[in-house]
């Protein structure tokens, strides 16, 4: 059963303008923000408040009397790093998942609810041992706690590879937008960051910086067991276009629409366009509007994914939901608000919906709509 289109268009409209208002002041310094030059790495941050910026070179980070800030950890962070989009994400015999999505810029959202369901301790270190988190999208925009959740990602990620599991930080449309340029949702306290630096919003997430390499190392998509997972959705003309492959699905992306001449891109391939516009896996709406895909579409799209179900994020709700008998499972439970959310679990075979304040639900028992 899926949402009526007057009554998913009332939400969303209502979800929107809510949006504009639930937004909060900065807290603590804005960074770091760590930049390439010819001198090395340096750690730059913008006191938002006092209208201030102040760096310190990597050299000298040890020793600094740095800011409290939230979740860097310069003992994770290794300047000669080389960021390689994965080869393959696709993963077998996994025995634990969890998925959270949308975030924008809500780290203590996501925080809490990775803590309460003890994916991370209290400390903000991996605890999920051999299990995967998937982060499907979106954490950028909208709210200003943007960097301080990147570099918790960016930490976990590198502690959960040393444990035997796993981070995937999908790319959403969001992440791609600020790498194109595109700074319309960016919280204004951004912008004052912007200024202080000297660089655009996009600049501070360059290839000359630090985490601008780590996002440009980030699929748009991962298959973990037969459970694929895509910010916005899979539509028949894109799993056609990439030939059933997730691997080219995000090769194809990475190597032509990141960085890349996107208009010259696009207007000369059909598959690029398609890949880069509302149809494609970052911008995809169709499961939850009427008549846009079919339960036959679905089934064949899954059939050629070899997948029994999509887990996507991008579109809205209030809360983890199920469509199309728990073929599709929505994860975006509007984290972006700053009070709610939920956090997808995985295990056994069992699906279940991870409340702040640790209550549990199986997702296949709510009715959608309800």
């Amino acid at each position: 059963m899926r949402y009526p289109k007057l009554s998913f268009l009332l939400f969303w409209a209502l979800l929107s303008a809510f949006s504009l208002s639930a937004q909060e002041e900065a807290t603590g310094p804005d960074g770091p923000y760590l930049i390439y030059g010819e001198e090395g790495l340096t750690a730059y941050w913008a006191n938002i408040d006092e209208k201030t910026k102040e760096s310190v070179s990597w050299a000298e980070i040890t020793e600094a009397a740095l800011p409290d800030f939230a979740s860097f950890r310069p003992e994770l962070v290794d300047p000669e790093r080389e960021f390689k989009l994965p080869e393959s994400v696709v993963y077998k015999g996994v025995k634990k998942i969890a998925a959270i999505s949308d975030i924008h810029g809500q780290y203590p959202v996501a925080r809490k609810l990775l803590e309460t369901h003890g994916i991370i301790d209290e400390n903000q270190n991996w605890a999920f041992g051999e299990g995967h988190l998937v982060v499907v999208g979106d954490v950028f925009d909208r709210g200003d706690q943007v960097n301080q959740t990147l570099w918790l990602l960016h930490n976990l990620q590198l502690q959960a590879e040393a444990a035997g599991g796993k981070l995937h930080f999908l790319l959403g449309n969001h992440e791609t937008m600020i790498l194109e340029g595109d700074d319309r949702y960016v919280h204004r306290n951004y912008r004052i960051t912007s200024a202080l630096m000297t660089r655009t919003y996009q600049q501070l997430y360059g290839p000359d910086t630090y985490l601008g390499k780590w996002l440009r190392s980030l699929p748009l998509a991962v298959k973990i067991n037969d459970l694929v997972f895509v910010h916005g959705g899979l539509s028949k003309e894109v799993v056609k276009a990439i030939d059933d492959d997730l691997d080219n699905l995000n090769h194809l992306y990475h190597k032509y629409l990141i960085d890349g001449n996107i208009v010259e891109a696009t207007g000369r391939s059909g598959k690029l366009a398609l890949l880069y516009q509302r149809e494609g896996p970052l911008w995809y709406r169709g499961y939850f509007m009427e008549e846009e895909t079919t339960e036959k579409d679905l089934n064949w799209i899954l059939k050629r994914m070899g997948a029994s179900r999509i887990i996507v994020g991008h579109t809205s709700f209030e809360a983890i939901r199920s469509y199309f008998d728990g073929r599709v499972i929505a994860i975006d439970s509007s984290i972006k608000f700053g009070n709610m959310g939920e956090v997808l679990l995985i295990q056994d075979n069992k699906f279940y919906g991870g409340g702040l304040l640790g209550d549990k639900e199986a997702i296949f028992n709510r009715i959608a709509g309800d």
